[in-house]
């Protein structure tokens, strides 16, 4: 359609609606636009790549709430030379708020409301295409509001119990829509084929009868699809507009990208996986265990070159973090394997002394649930195993670390809620250095404490009470708050290296489909700086520092949720991957058809 074209149109239309006639419809209104303004907003083309649905996963644990402990790395890892990060695309002003984040739209506070669907249009545009519901509400209703978040056909399958019928979806949801006449009158069928779009494919209506309120409406797609709700007023509509193109693909996940042949790390390095122990040393990982029976927890002392592992039965789910187990050590090549602890019902967490004659480590005394643990250490050559937290109180402890050869830091959470960070100091008395945290609106509990390499300094997550995710907060061995790093939806402590610098993970937005990452490395003395960036449709498991780079292990499925905290899907396949900070080269180290659980270097 040339200019004169488009111009006698508009003027045609205006004629119209001044002489009182029907007006053109949304599909017609949105698409009278200028040459030169559907050649600005035409993104150019690029190939996108096919992407197949997750299988649903057969287990899934829950969250933990900050990482593993983690033994120091004997010498310091280089901090890298500013990495060049992906290029980042010119942005479409045509997606301008497109994201693959979890949205809302409207006071989700409001309460619930009365409305009826009047119709339905889709459109399409050049660069996105449009879905418009068009409501009627009741001059005495509260304002309608929603939320949307896109899913992997197994997590939505999993949450609703439905089939998904495409490998994504959009999900819209309407919780406070009242179940009245007007919701009754709504011109809503179950599923709704879309005509004329492309890759908006139908909408699945669905609702509890039993309910007094709540709707879900969710819209099929072959992709994970940038998208943007809003909720417009006089007249009111619902819409929801989705881009044609994905922005994840095989170069957008940073940290799986090898970039050059690597020999890998210069040190051994161990890892859990489907209950064994495994090393990986000299181009191969070798399973060091070798038992029927299951590992559960493992960490490695560098000082008594030993690793110490919890061992349940061979006949203990893998998945089951409570099946009894008990403490035992071995030789790093598999040798030796002794127990030296059978403490309560089962043992986790265990970490060693930075002199390497001790491992404390977590006990569940009596098997019951909620599961209260407490905190032991036992000597490495065995013998009586001391509990070093008070019996029988309302807390349960978990996650030790140690600040020196005596004194100690650990999690605790309570039936009723309550979180905090303990600390043992020398005089085997309890000091509560989390309270300040957890005291009032500011945050709702904390994660696993992961200590410094000089012991000045104690990463931990807080997670916020009132807007979701978690900051990073440092704390000085008194408790005291020294820094917080925030500002983005979840902010994780991987590791530290020798020289006091912080690794950890930021978590752009809460997304139920991907993560948009940046990896950043912090330094004693404060300099900040982002080594690494990318979006997954996967997650990341536990990190380690060590003495020529950093260790990771990447997760092709994470348990349903927003991206962010450290959370694993055991069934999932897994890579180990050693980054050499110093010549920048990245390399998949082994993979695995189940989840890598535990790291240690």
């Amino acid at each position: 359609m040339n200019r004169h074209k488009v111009l006698g149109l508009l003027l045609c239309c205006l004629l119209l609606f001044a002489a009182g006639c029907e007006q053109t419809s949304i599909a017609e209104q949105e698409q009278i636009k200028s040459l030169a303004t559907l050649q600005a907003s035409t993104p150019s083309s690029t190939p996108t790549p096919t992407l197949t649905p997750t299988p649903i996963p057969t287990a899934t644990t829950i969250p933990t709430l900050g990482p593993s402990p983690t033994p120091l790395p004997p010498t310091a890892t280089p901090i890298p030379s500013p990495t060049p990060l992906p290029p980042t695309a010119t942005p479409n002003p045509a997606l301008t708020n497109f994201s693959l984040c979890n949205q809302t739209a409207g006071d989700a506070a409001g309460g619930r409301f009365s409305a009826r669907v009047a119709g339905i249009t889709a459109t399409v545009e050049p660069a996105f295409e449009r879905i418009v519901f068009a409501l009627a509400v009741p001059d005495d209703s509260a304002p309608p509001h929603a939320s949307a978040r896109c899913l992997s056909a197994a997590d939505y399958t999993l949450q609703s119990g439905e089939a998904a019928g495409a490998a994504y979806l959009l999900q819209i949801d309407l919780d406070d829509w009242l179940h009245d006449d007007a919701f009754s009158a709504s011109t809503l069928t179950r599923t709704q084929t879309l005509s004329g779009t492309t890759v908006l494919k139908s909408i699945a209506y669905r609702f509890d009868p039993t309910s007094a309120a709540g709707a879900t409406l969710a819209i099929g797609m072959d992709q994970p699809l940038p998208f943007r709700l809003q909720l417009q007023d006089k007249p009111a509509r619902l819409i929801l507009e989705v881009a044609k193109t994905t922005p994840i693909g095989s170069s957008s996940d940073m940290l799986s990208i090898p970039s050059k042949a690597s020999t890998g790390p210069d040190a051994a390095m161990y890892f859990l996986q489907a209950g064994d122990i495994w090393r990986y040393a000299d181009g191969k990982a070798t399973n060091i265990s070798n038992s029927p029976a299951i590992e559960t927890a493992l960490a490695f002392g560098l000082v008594p070159n030993k690793i110490a592992f919890c061992r349940a039965a061979p006949n203990a789910a893998v998945e089951d973090e409570r099946a009894p187990s008990t403490l035992w050590t071995m030789q790093p090549d598999g040798s030796e394997q002794t127990e030296i602890a059978a403490e309560g019902r089962s043992c986790a967490d265990p970490v060693f002394s930075p002199d390497g004659t001790r491992i404390a480590f977590s006990v569940d005394e009596s098997g019951a649930s909620p599961t209260r643990l407490s905190i032991w250490t036992v000597s490495i050559d065995g013998g009586a195993a001391q509990r070093v937290t008070p019996p029988n109180d309302e807390w349960s402890r978990f996650g030790p670390q140690w600040f020196n050869t005596t004194e100690l830091i650990y999690a605790a959470t309570a039936e009723d809620g309550r979180s905090t960070l303990f600390l043992r100091g020398i005089d085997t008395q309890e000091t509560d250095i989390g309270a300040g945290l957890v005291l009032g609106n500011r945050y709702r509990a904390l994660g696993r404490p992961l200590v410094g390499p000089d012991s000045s300094m104690i990463a931990v997550e807080g997670l916020r009470a009132n807007t979701g995710g978690a900051d990073l907060v440092l704390l000085d061995a008194q408790g005291t708050e020294l820094n917080t790093i925030g500002g983005s939806y979840w902010t994780r402590p991987l590791a530290w290296n020798a020289d006091g610098t912080l690794f950890y993970l930021n978590s752009a937005c809460a997304s139920d489909v991907a993560l948009d990452y940046s990896l950043h490395a912090r330094t004693k003395n404060g300099d900040d700086q982002t080594i690494a960036a990318g979006s997954s449709l996967g997650g990341f498991g536990d990190f380690s520092a060590l003495a020529s780079g950093l260790a990771y292990v990447m997760l092709a499925h994470v348990p349903a949720g927003p991206r962010g905290p450290l959370a694993l899907d055991r069934t999932s396949t897994s890579t180990l991957w050693f980054w050499d900070v110093g010549s920048g080269e990245r390399t998949k180290l082994t993979e695995s058809q189940s989840a890598i659980s535990a790291l240690a270097p």
